[in-house]
C-alpha cells in the first residue's frame, strides 16, 4: 500500500518541484497507462485544477501496428484516460498530433535505418512531439505547468538552479529519454510518481478502484507491427538490397538481408556460421556491406556525440568525466570530454576512461553526475545523439 505521505511527495513540501497555485490548472499528459493515470489522480486529490491530454499520434485503423502493445495512441487506451477523467469531473481531451508525429518521429526513424543508424523513436517523441506539442497546448489552455506519469525527479539545487534526476525506481527510471530538458522544462514540469515505486503506483489506483491498476506495461516503438525491417521498407517505399557480410580483413562470410535490420554491437540473428559469436562491428550503407568481427573488435578508444544539450545551460569543464548511458537499460560506463576541443560545439568527443561500451550511432548517450545524492538519485547533466565516426 503507498503510504500518503509519500503520494503527497511530488508538492512544494519538498525541494523537487515547483510551488503550485490552487487556482491555475496543470496540463497532464494522460496517455492511459498506469502512470499517467495515477499522475492525474493524486494532482486532482491535492486540489490542483488538472486538464487531461491524449496526444493521438499514430491510428492503427489507417496505419496499422501494434495497438496491443501501445499506451500512448489506441483508442482502448483514450477510453481508459477517459474513465479516470470522467470520475473525477475534470476535463479530457484527445489532439491530433499524428502529422507532427510523423514529421519529428516516423520520418527520421526511417532515415535513420537507412544510414545505417539505430535511433530510438522514444527520445523523439519525448522532446520533439510530447514535450513540445503539449506545452504549447497547454500554453493555449492557461496552465501553469505539465504533468507527465515519467519515473523521473526535479530538485532545486544548492546554487538555485534546477536538476533533473533518477526515479526512486530505478528498475523503471526513465530520465534516460529526458536528457534535452532544459531549465525552463523544469521549472514548468511535474512528475508526480517519480518519487514512488512502481507497485506503490499500481497499489494507489487500485485502492481506488481503477481497472488500470492492473493494465500491462508499454513497449518500445508501439508503431511497429511485424519487424523493423518491414516497416522500414513500407514506410521508405524501397525495396531494400540484400548484400555482402565481411570479416573485418574484408572476406565475405555470409550474406545480409538489408543493412537496416542491423545495428552496430548486434550478436543474434546474423546467419553466418563461425565457431566464435560475432557481431556487427559496422555498417556501410554506400557499399552496403556489414561487418562482422568478435566482441573485442568492439572496443574504441572513444566516440562522438552530437546535437549536445546541457540541463544547467553551461558548458562543462575540460575533461570533465561522467557516468554515460549509451542505451536505455545501459549501466553506464565512466567517459571523459577528450582535451583540447572547443567544449561549446554541438559535437563533442568522449573518451572511455576504464571500460568501454558498444557504441551504435543514432542511440543517445546520457551524461549523468558520477556520484549520486543521499538517497540515491543520480542527477542527468545532458546528453547528445551518438554519430556515426571511425576511432
Amino acid at each position: 500500500m503507498a503510504s500518503e505521505s509519500t503520494i503527497r511527495s511530488y508538492t512544494g513540501e519538498h525541494r523537487y518541484a515547483p510551488t503550485l497555485d490552487a487556482s491555475v490548472p496543470v496540463v497532464v499528459a494522460m496517455s492511459g497507462g498506469v502512470d499517467s493515470c495515477a499522475a492525474a489522480l493524486m494532482l486532482e486529490e491535492q486540489g490542483v485544477p488538472v486538464i487531461g491530454v491524449s496526444m493521438q499520434v499514430w491510428d492503427y485503423r489507417k496505419n496499422g501496428g501494434n495497438a496491443k502493445r501501445a499506451t500512448c495512441c489506441a483508442p482502448s487506451d483514450f477510453d481508459d484516460a477517459r474513465e479516470v477523467a470522467e470520475s473525477r469531473g475534470f476535463p479530457f481531451y484527445v489532439f491530433d498530433f499524428e502529422d507532427s508525429f510523423h514529421e519529428s518521429v516516423i520520418s527520421p526513424f526511417v532515415q535513420s535505418y537507412l544510414e545505417g543508424s539505430t535511433p530510438n523513436p522514444c527520445l523523439d517523441c519525448n522532446r520533439k512531439v510530447k514535450f513540445r506539442q503539449l506545452r504549447q497546448r497547454a500554453a493555449v489552455l492557461g496552465a501553469q505547468a505539465v504533468a507527465t506519469g515519467h519515473y523521473a525527479r526535479i530538485r532545486v539545487k544548492e546554487d538555485g538552479a534546477r536538476g533533473l534526476y533518477t526515479g526512486r525506481d530505478l528498475s523503471k527510471d526513465q530520465s534516460y529519454f529526458l536528457y534535452a530538458m532544459t531549465q525552463h522544462d523544469l521549472e514548468h514540469t511535474l512528475f508526480p510518481v517519480g518519487d514512488l515505486e512502481k507497485a506503490d503506483v499500481r497499489a494507489y489506483l487500485d485502492e481506488r478502484g481503477f481497472s488500470v491498476a492492473s493494465k500491462d506495461e508499454s513497449q518500445d516503438i508501439c508503431f511497429v507491427g511485424s519487424t523493423v525491417g518491414e516497416f522500414i521498407e513500407k514506410e521508405s517505399g524501397k525495396k531494400i538490397a540484400e548484400g555482402q557480410i565481411r570479416g573485418k580483413d574484408g572476406e565475405v562470410v555470409g550474406t545480409h538481408k538489408g543493412v537496416h535490420q542491423y545495428t552496430v554491437g548486434q550478436r543474434k540473428g546474423l546467419g553466418v556460421s563461425s565457431p566464435h559469436p560475432l557481431y556487427v562491428l559496422s555498417i556501410d550503407t554506400a557499399e552496403n556491406t556489414i561487418t562482422v568481427g568478435a566482441k573485442g573488435d568492439l572496443a574504441r578508444s572513444g566516440f562522438s556525440v552530437g546535437d549536445i544539450n546541457w540541463i544547467s545551460g553551461e558548458t562543462p569543464t575540460a575533461g570533465q568525466e561522467f557516468l554515460v548511458k549509451m542505451r536505455y537499460r545501459h549501466e553506464g560506463v565512466r567517459c571523459a570530454l577528450e582535451p583540447g576541443q572547443d567544449l561549446s560545439s554541438d559535437v563533442l568527443r568522449l573518451r572511455f576512461c576504464e571500460d568501454w561500451s558498444a557504441v551504435s550511432p543514432g542511440q543517445a548517450a546520457v551524461f549523468y553526475a558520477l556520484n549520486c545524492e543521499d538517497d540515491g538519485a543520480r542527477e542527468v547533466l545532458g546528453g547528445g545523439i551518438i554519430r556515426k565516426d571511425e576511432s
